[in-house]
């Protein structure tokens, strides 16, 4: 976990370098978002208010936005050891590292000497369709 926010961090600093060193009076807030939309929960969770907010074309003034990534940086250095745990997406099976328990041989072997049936590919342009009103 802790190393997503490192992660998040050491990009932040990346944009906010590229955007000190800009002399564009203008920066487009997704250079920032995309990062801060890397943390876990940002969708629905406490770091949502992280997100920068541009105008109609994506767009934020050079200082704001400078001053905006220096505080979420300083509240990501500070809040990184509080971060909540990410849950897990796959199975429990996969998730605890257990194997399953190996088939019985006798069923291996039955199910290899099974022949698979391939089913034919059907041609639609041969299908007999029923001609309307004739049933």
């Amino acid at each position: 976990m802790a190393g997503n926010i490192d992660a998040v961090i050491a990009a932040l600093r990346v944009v906010l370098d590229a955007a000190e060193e800009s002399d564009e009076p203008f920066v487009k807030v997704e250079a920032a978002n995309r990062w801060i939309k890397q943390l876990p929960g940002t969708w629905t969770g406490r770091w949502r208010k992280l997100m920068l907010k541009g105008d109609g074309s994506g767009d934020a003034r050079r200082d704001e936005f400078v001053g905006h990534v220096r505080a979420v940086l300083a509240f990501l250095e500070s809040n990184s050891k509080e971060a909540p745990a990410t849950r897990k997406w796959w199975s429990l099976r996969r998730r605890s590292g257990q194997q399953q328990p190996a088939a019985p041989v006798a069923a291996q072997a039955a199910a290899a000497a099974v022949k698979p049936v391939k089913a034919r590919p059907v041609n639609l342009l041969r299908v007999r369709k029923p001609m309307p009103g004739v049933h």
